[in-house]
């Protein structure tokens, strides 16, 4: 018996030592348990304090040093404007730190119009009494309001429209109390001037801070309000990356949020770009002149843009064909004729400048005052400025081929200035009035012999050529500029820039009024003509097509293709700098497409482009030119990563001012084919579908 009972105190021994360890076990089990960090530890700030002595703010510790000063907002019920611009978020969402948090629940159909049927009891009550206090502010305002609810009732009964209610919250952060007032300052003035008003969260920082953080429940009850489904869209953030929506043509996908990305070069009424030029850069086969292509079809059919390209590769050719647009196909044995002296009278709008500047640009004896679409200009011949271009050209032609002769020196620039200036003021009478432009032609109209102003002819080359050889035929200095000309005289071997200006049959009348017009340079000679084509294209396109009166109330573009080709003419890129200062007073916009960003960044001159450039897009670059771009662009490395990671086709990063976007074009199938210059390209397509 004695054995059995020490084994059964043997066995209760050995059972509360287990109960012991097993206690022991949980025990550290726990303590375990509450060591690990939970899902609010790894997310939370070290701590949240609210002031007894501040009602509307709060602060959150960061780290052992710094402090973040927070201030919830909410917009009241009665701080939304009766009509609502789409995008208005964009305003909060882009004016700095803050995090904005919207509640959205769909109101049921019988509960909704049970809603609006004692909004508008009260309503009419309330306008009854107006109606006998005579109050007709408030009068109108009621009708307004009755009418709005009777429509929208209506709508909800028929299924055409739905009922929310909707809370807008937010919170603004800073570094200090300082700066946190001057952001609220700023912010509430802001949206004040869109009918927006904010309220702080008095006394209630906590709820107002709940209620923006993502738990899905808003303590600010007094914030929700009762709108519709149309309303209801503009809160929506139809756009991300890329700054402020102001329409246009679809340019490509987002691709972080697959949204469309639009682009309108000339802005809107409520947002205008400093200036409307734009500059695609990319690698060859990265899908530049596709991107180009696209753009400028999109535009021209769907915005009523008018846009000259210079096509340096036939690029444009067919598209322009599609377009119904006007191909200038130019080269040495076209019948085509551009004149490089040609002058034409310039029209200056009033409202662009003050009246010192109007005085500054010439005599006012000489000036004279025109009325077209409703808008008053200044009409002038600028002689000294065309004298100066001219001047530009032949020093463009005493370089010779591939620029290997010098330009033009101090006594060669003063007998081409004497020649201009005996050729346009002594020969052809022209001053800087306009009637000095036109001469009186008498013409036959039934039977009756009337006086009419008709334009006088232009001075040419062969002019210039002949006072030269008249006047310093023994002039050795005269020697180079003669044997310089000699080639591009109308019986030389080079005529196209001799002569009377003459873009072929039919089109001078249209050239104005045709939408896309493309000069088309592929077949002229690469080293020696073509850069200059390329120069007196665009000087004639300022004259005759950026500064046309005409065309004033119109969105113009000039598009320069490859236009790195042209970067070692010091004279063509002066005058494009010239263009992208100047376009945007014209209603104009300078489109340059380049290979090659880093000769553009390098020459003084075209680098002033890049700075009068808005928007770039950048497409596939070479990798040697990456540090270029990071320095001057201020790209992340994220979008460093996407242009030298070997992107798609059409892939890149678009710079709009300070805002970036991530996309790639996105043409359709018959897109492709309408805009593809590639003969192979385009009947591989077409098998495919077939």
């Amino acid at each position: 018996m004695k054995l059995l009972k020490k084994k059964k105190a043997s066995k209760q021994n050995n059972e509360q030592s287990n109960d012991v360890q097993e206690e022991q076990a949980t025990t550290e089990d726990i303590m375990f348990d509450s060591m690990k960090p939970n899902f609010w530890d790894a997310i939370s700030p070290e701590g949240i304090h609210i002031p007894a002595d501040e009602d509307d703010l709060g602060i959150i510790k960061q780290s052992l040093g710094k402090n973040t000063y927070f201030r919830p907002f909410y917009i009241p019920r009665e701080g939304y404007p009766r009509t609502v611009q789409t995008n208005w978020l964009d305003v909060l969402k882009t004016s700095g730190e803050v995090d904005v948090s919207i509640d959205i629940f769909k109101i049921k159909k019988n509960q909704a119009i049970k809603l609006l049927q004692k909004q508008l009891t009260m309503y009419y009550s309330n306008l009854s009494f107006q109606q006998k206090r005579g109050n007709i502010d408030q009068i109108q305002e009621l009708r307004t309001k009755i009418e709005d609810i009777e429509i929208l009732m209506q709508e909800i009964q028929f299924n055409e429209n739905d009922h929310y209610h909707v809370s807008t919250t937010g919170v603004l952060y800073a570094e200090d109390k300082k700066n946190l007032d001057a952001y609220s300052e700023y912010l509430e003035d802001e949206l004040s001037g869109m009918f927006f008003k904010l309220s702080s969260t008095w006394n209630r920082v906590k709820s107002g801070l709940m209620s923006t953080l993502p738990f899905g429940d808003s303590e600010l009850k007094d914030a929700y309000r009762n709108i519709d489904r149309r309303a209801l869209a503009t809160f929506s953030p139809f756009i991300s990356g890329s700054g402020q929506f102001n329409g246009g043509v679809p340019l490509g996908n987002n691709l972080i949020t697959g949204e469309k990305e639009f682009y309108n070069a000339f802005g809107s009424e409520n947002y205008r770009p400093n200036n409307y030029n734009m500059a695609i850069f990319g690698e060859s086969g990265s899908g530049k002149s596709l991107a180009v292509k696209l753009l400028s079809a999109r535009e021209t059919a769907c915005m009523g843009v008018y846009s000259r390209f210079i096509d340096i590769e036939g690029e444009f050719v067919k598209v322009t064909k599609r377009l119904g647009g006007i191909n200038l196909n130019i080269s040495e044995e076209s019948d085509i004729r551009i004149n490089p002296l040609a002058i034409n009278v310039t029209h200056v709008s009033v409202s662009d400048y003050d009246e010192d500047e109007l005085q500054e640009i010439t005599d006012e004896s000489m000036q004279q005052i025109v009325e077209k679409n409703g808008e008053e200009f200044i009409a002038f011949v600028p002689i000294r400025e065309k004298m100066n271009e001219a001047l530009d050209f032949f020093d463009i032609l005493s370089r010779g081929k591939d620029g290997s002769e010098g330009g033009l020196d101090v006594f060669e620039r003063n007998i081409i200035e004497e020649a201009l200036q005996y050729v346009y003021r002594k020969q052809y009478g022209f001053t800087e009035h306009p009637s000095s432009i036109y001469e009186s032609v008498p013409k036959e109209v039934n039977g009756q012999l009337i006086q009419s102003e008709v334009r006088k002819p232009e001075p040419t080359i062969s002019d210039i050529y002949q006072y030269i050889q008249e006047q310093f035929g023994d002039d050795r200095h005269a020697d180079r500029i003669l044997a310089a000309l000699r080639p591009f005289l109308r019986d030389g071997s080079k005529p196209i820039f001799d002569g009377q200006t003459y873009l072929g049959k039919n089109v001078e009348g249209d050239l104005s009024s045709a939408r896309l017009v493309n000069f088309n340079i592929s077949k002229m000679e690469e080293g020696f003509l073509r850069p200059i084509a390329y120069h007196v294209i665009l000087n004639f396109l300022w004259e005759y097509f950026v500064k046309n009166s005409d065309l004033s109330s119109v969105k113009k573009v000039v598009l320069c293709d490859e236009a790195w080709t042209l970067l070692d003419n010091e004279q063509t890129v002066n005058f494009l700098e010239k263009m992208a200062r100047r376009s945007r007073k014209r209603n104009a916009g300078l489109r340059v497409a380049s290979q090659d960003f880093v000769r553009f960044l390098l020459n003084p001159k075209a680098r002033g482009i890049i700075q009068n450039t808005y928007t770039t897009l950048f497409l596939r670059q070479n990798k040697v030119d990456l540090k270029h771009i990071k320095e001057n662009y201020e790209l992340s490395d994220g979008e460093l990563n996407i242009l030298f990671g070997n992107p798609d086709k059409g892939e890149g990063v678009m710079r709009s001012g300070k805002s970036s976007v991530w996309l790639q074009t996105d043409p359709s199938e018959e897109e492709i084919i309408f805009v593809e210059s590639n003969t192979a390209v385009l009947n591989e397509m077409r098998e495919k579908r077939l």
